[in-house]
């Protein structure tokens, strides 16, 4: 089952409107590096994230004194990792053109976050010069709005459909956690024995 066709089973024949993101999100595209207000460590006075483009902890560029977001958004590389999307809840700096969604009408976040994630690698980049992702390239992008004439129920809808999706990301976080564990038990186990059946005291076999 393709990724859309299961979003279609989560959404249950509900009437559905496909919304551009500029209709719900303030697109913002991050600047310059605050190097006024820079830190190479978090501290007391410098404890607010500048973030780039990148997966994870490689998105940390350091840390500044005043954010630029403060609400609740989503960040989109728009360089390097393109299209990799995170979730982000707490007021951050964002630079070298990080794209950044700031919800504009009243919509469950991280409903908005899943189909985001789901689109991620279906950006069209044009590969002449330095591969990038822009602001126009985002605005008219559509995303599913459940009953958008109910907003108690559309809203009801993406938050039950967010704990869905949030409950399996946890059993594939602890599934994928247990598979490691057991991977490296197994390794180790393959080289002892390696070890064991290789090794030979003075000659003997």
């Amino acid at each position: 089952m393709s990724q859309l066709n299961y979003l279609d089973k989560l959404l249950d024949g509900v009437e559905v409107e496909w919304k551009p993101l500029d209709k719900l999100f303030d697109i913002y595209a991050g600047g310059d590096v605050p190097k006024d207000a820079l830190s190479g460590v978090e501290t007391e006075e410098f404890n607010i994230p500048i973030l780039s483009n990148g997966i994870g902890d490689k998105s940390l560029y350091g840390w500044t004194n005043k954010a630029k977001i403060e609400k609740p958004s989503l960040t989109i590389s728009a360089r390097g990792t393109i299209g990799w999307t995170s979730y982000r809840d707490r007021p951050f700096f964002p630079i070298v053109r990080l794209l950044v969604l700031t919800p504009k009408v009243e919509l469950n976040l991280r409903y908005a976050y899943y189909f985001m994630k789901m689109i991620e690698n279906n950006y069209k980049v044009a590969p002449a010069g330095i591969p990038q992702l822009t602001k126009p390239m985002l605005k008219n992008i559509l995303s599913p709005i459940p009953c958008p004439n109910n907003p108690e129920k559309s809203l009801a809808i993406q938050t039950e459909i967010v704990r869905i999706l949030d409950a399996f990301t946890a059993m594939t976080a602890e599934l994928t956690a247990e598979l490691t564990a057991e991977l490296d038990m197994r390794k180790k186990q393959y080289n002892y024995y390696r070890d064991q059946l290789l090794s030979f005291e003075d000659g003997e076999v």
